[in-house]
């Protein structure tokens, strides 16, 4: 099973949950996950996620990003 497949799997899985303590296990994981990212990440997806969804740019890759033209 490729990852992407996995990533689907577990997606389908998570939202068929409805068991509150098994939610707030993911959660946990979720956010030692983000605590263990460096600050200057954790900053960049913050200063991401509160800019406009027209605002950003559709990509593939990091590099495609770095060589984006301005």
């Amino acid at each position: 099973m490729t990852i992407e497949q996995r990533k689907i799997s577990l997606i389908n899985w998570i939202t068929n949950i409805d068991d509150e303590t098994v939610i707030n296990q993911i959660e946990g994981y979720r956010k030692t996950s983000i605590n263990s990212l460096p600050k200057e990440i954790i900053e960049l997806l913050n200063i991401s996620a509160s800019e406009p969804i027209e605002d950003c740019v559709e990509h593939t890759s990091a590099q495609d990003i770095l060589n984006m033209k301005e």
